[in-house]
């Protein structure tokens, strides 16, 4: 805390500014960068112009980040989280990551969708029908939307 006093800073300025902070190193090496949607949620303005926003907590983020000018990776966990059981491959396929984004240039600036697995609900005895139904159901969703 000593620090963020004698610098006057409160912990979310101290957040901001060590995310901008590592984005401004990162891009003067020339790496592509990813923030989860929080720093968007928080200083989306503030961001580079290059950022790619990963939307990972609900619904409503990507279609925000696109009209910000930035691009976005789609893994709503209510939707394309693998390790949430009661999620069926059919409410996987339902899942459209172009929602409410209509207009064509903001679109394209949705790169793509990520399903994810954490390991707590799960093992090598039923690892194949956990993921795999849901994953490809998640893949076709995406496909279509691309191809329309």
């Amino acid at each position: 805390m000593y620090r963020l006093t004698k610098h006057h800073m409160n912990e979310s300025q101290a957040y901001q500014n060590f995310v901008l902070w590592a984005q401004n190193i990162a891009l003067s090496h020339g790496y592509e960068i990813v923030n989860w949607e929080e720093t968007f949620n928080n200083f989306g303005n503030k961001l580079s112009r290059k950022t790619v926003v990963h939307n990972w907590l609900g619904g409503g983020v990507a279609e925000k980040v696109v009209a910000a000018g930035l691009r976005c990776i789609v893994s709503n966990q209510d939707k394309w989280y693998l390790d949430h059981l009661d999620a069926t491959w059919q409410q996987f396929y339902m899942n459209e990551p172009l929602t409410n984004i209509i207009n064509p240039n903001q679109q394209k600036l949705v790169l793509g969708g990520e399903v994810c697995m954490w390991g707590e609900h799960i093992d090598g005895s039923d690892i194949e029908q956990t993921i795999w139904p849901r994953a490809a159901a998640a893949a076709g969703t995406y496909f279509i939307s691309l191809s329309n």
